[in-house]
């Protein structure tokens, strides 16, 4: 028999996210929302980036595509496959879905405007851990597409997110660290994600992509500039009385959400693949 002690595992069991530890949980997932600016300092920066496993490009992977669900807000474009249809084939083709009881931002930010029950689905035999531990159960195909056509419905934002340091958060095996992917649904008022990189320094605000769209002005533009204040990676500036957005648009459709004129349309730009783990660089995804 093996006595030999395996510190890292021991963590994880110990100590990622279970029922018990939840709450402590969903309010560093806050605390987490404000810590982008404090990449931009020198020292602090370095070890937050450390922490993060955000230090080493050539090794740390961490990256997110958005996915704009909301069939009412993108331009329909012929021969273009949907954000959402992505994620529903991201589901149909998955070996295992396991859909998260609650939303650890909404939970830990007391959400009054979106429900806290549209948690994320996660995909891939790697999150088999997220149901040990209590605090997702398993779902077959149609529960989870369902789940998506919900948020969808609530103009919720999707999320298809790989973050390496989530290795501790939720207890995933390291062996099992590409059999996974984070499908969120993020509203604009508490998403740590969002939150987070809107205010932090361009090499890290890069690990955030569109899979495609992004967002144009048309004529209705009366130059109010609520756009400016609601874009979520700060992609939107004012050019004499015209807003002008720039390629870090991430195509979420908040400021066509916001925008009280409809000046704004979400339009397919780029190559648009039909497989989210075409996305992914640079490693392999098994979902």
């Amino acid at each position: 028999m093996s006595l030999k002690f395996d510190l890292n595992t021991w963590l994880k069991k110990k100590y990622a996210i279970n029922t018990k530890n939840w709450d402590k949980f969903a309010s560093v997932f806050q605390l987490a929302a404000k810590s982008g600016k404090f990449y931009h300092y020198p020292i602090i920066g370095r070890l937050l980036k450390r922490i993060s496993k955000m230090d080493r490009p050539d090794k740390n992977f961490t990256q997110g595509y958005i996915l704009n669900i909301n069939k009412n807000l993108i331009k329909k474009a012929q021969n273009v496959v949907l954000p959402i249809d992505i994620m529903r084939k991201a589901v149909k083709e998955s070996t295992y879905r396991a859909i998260m009881h609650k939303c650890i931002c909404r939970d830990g930010a007391k959400c009054s405007d979106y429900p806290t029950t549209i948690g994320c689905i996660f995909i891939g035999e790697g999150s088999r851990v997220v149901e040990e531990r209590g605090i997702a159960r398993e779902a077959n195909v149609e529960e989870a597409l369902e789940h998506i056509d919900k948020a969808a419905s609530l103009g919720l934002i999707g999320q298809c997110i790989w973050i390496e340091a989530e290795e501790f958060v939720w207890g995933f095996k390291k062996e099992n660290l590409h059999r996974f992917l984070e499908i969120c649904f993020c509203c604009p008022c508490c998403c740590a994600s969002l939150r987070y990189f809107k205010e932090a320094p361009s090499d890290i605000q890069r690990r955030l992509r569109s899979v495609g769209w992004k967002a144009t002005i048309n004529n209705n533009c009366n130059s109010c500039g609520i756009c400016l204040d609601v874009c979520s990676i700060n992609a939107i500036s004012l050019d004499g009385k015209v807003p002008s957005v720039s390629d870090k648009c991430l195509g979420c459709g908040l400021c066509s959400i916001h925008c009280p004129v409809s000046a704004v349309e979400i339009i397919p730009e780029g190559n648009i693949k039909n497989d989210i783990k075409d996305y992914f660089e640079d490693f392999s995804l098994e979902i």
